[in-house]
């Protein structure tokens, strides 16, 4: 199922849901109630989101067992897209051509609080949700300003619906791959290299954009929308560009992260300076647009440090930045333990969701993928606590 596809399946499912609509999971987990040995028990979790779902659909009973075997307690659905029956009763969004710009329709708060607490009666919160990333190819003009009144009352109904965090991923170009390397076990990984012919490469539906130009719709959006997130109580993630460190002006746009990637976080964040402007952090997307993908330990320690870090895209990568190949979690170059050592010492609180896991025949829909990196990430949590002398806490606490 492609991204388009499933985006819709999401918010069909959405607004269709009753009370007998999603099938409650066979058991409900007991709360994780137990101290650790020494210290208390860790702030940070494993959580998961829409890339990979068992069953028919994410709401399935399929995907909320799935996740409950796990010990992921924490997820994040996807409602960027086109239309849906979300779309009836509410007037129109504006429609840009095709694919990934495709605006979101208004949301339902109705039935996202309906889907919210049908997860919460199995032990699951919807922690967060994805927007679109049609905004950032508006120009200026009254489209653009009446699609920000779209997302500013979704951004509310999400804080109705008890969601924490609206992600985003300002996409002006699709994320960026072009080759395939193998892998253990008949694994396949999607690669990049620059091309060296890269300033040929035609532009997309975007079009030329400067990086004034782009720049300039980012503070835009920041000053119309950071505010009623914060009366909302929820917290705007804005995911990097995948991949960053690009040359300005590639496929014609100049991205945000492009060239120097620590810099355009830094001006990001700084640009709108409230925690309610942070990031959904991707350890892979730093490992991949960086010369050293470790030296990102402290671009994260000063997002951590200013509260800026809201989630986390825990994956790996190999290779460095315009060069890389994406792989399991424990056979990349960044040093994943490191990234939970320094959560764990600077007490951060929040879920690392996995991310882009590699594929093979046998597991079209990365289940086994993601179940591996489940467990990874919970042994990396006791692992970093334990190390501590906080305790080793069973998997029930670490998730």
């Amino acid at each position: 199922m492609n991204r388009r596809e499933f985006s819709k399946n999401i918010v069909i499912g959405a607004a269709a849901v009753s009370t007998s609509g999603i099938a409650r999971a066979s058991a409900t987990p007991e709360g994780s109630t137990s101290d650790w040995a020494r210290g208390s028990k860790p702030t940070i979790r494993a959580g998961g989101d829409y890339h990979a779902h068992a069953g028919a659909s994410f709401l399935s009973r399929e995907n909320i067992e799935y996740n409950l075997r796990f010990g992921v307690k924490h997820l994040t659905i996807n409602l960027a897209g086109g239309r849906s029956p979300l779309d009836e009763g509410h007037a129109s969004a504006p429609r840009i051509k095709s694919g990934w710009l495709n605006p979101s329709a208004p949301w339902d708060v109705d039935a996202l609080k309906r889907t919210q607490e049908q997860f919460n009666a199995s032990g699951i919160k919807i922690e967060g949700a994805r927007m679109d990333s049609a905004y950032i190819v508006m120009k200026p003009g009254p489209e653009r300003d009446r699609y920000l009144d779209v997302i500013r009352n979704n951004i509310r109904k999400a804080g109705e619906a008890g969601i924490e965090i609206v992600n985003y991923h300002w996409t002006m170009i699709p994320i960026r791959r072009n080759g395939k390397a193998k892998g253990r076990g008949g694994s396949v990984s999607p690669s990049f290299k620059l091309e060296s012919n890269w300033r040929d490469l035609p532009l997309t539906e975007a079009g030329r954009v400067s990086s004034d130009e782009y720049w300039e719709r980012i503070d835009y959006f920041l000053k119309g929308v950071i505010p009623v997130a914060r009366e909302s109580k929820v917290k705007m993630a804005v995911h990097p560009y995948d991949p960053g460190g690009l040359p300005l002006g590639y496929e014609g746009v100049d991205n945000w992260d492009a060239v120097d990637f620590v810099a355009g976080m830094k001006k990001y964040e700084l640009l709108y300076d409230d925690v309610y402007n942070g990031f959904q952090y991707d350890t892979g997307v730093a490992g991949e647009s960086l010369p050293d993908p470790n030296s990102q330990i402290d671009l994260l320690r000063y997002l951590v440090e200013r509260g800026k870090v809201h989630q986390i895209h825990f994956r790996n990568i190999r290779g460095r930045q315009n060069d890389f190949v994406e792989t399991y979690p424990d056979e990349g170059d960044v040093n994943m333990f490191n990234v939970v050592r320094l959560l764990r010492d600077l007490n951060w609180q929040g879920s690392l969701l996995p991310d882009h896991s590699p594929t093979h025949v046998d597991d079209p829909g990365s289940l086994q993928g993601y179940a591996f990196a489940y467990g990874y990430i919970a042994a990396m949590i006791q692992a970093a606590y334990a190390e501590s002398g906080s305790g080793s806490p069973n998997h029930r606490d670490a998730t």
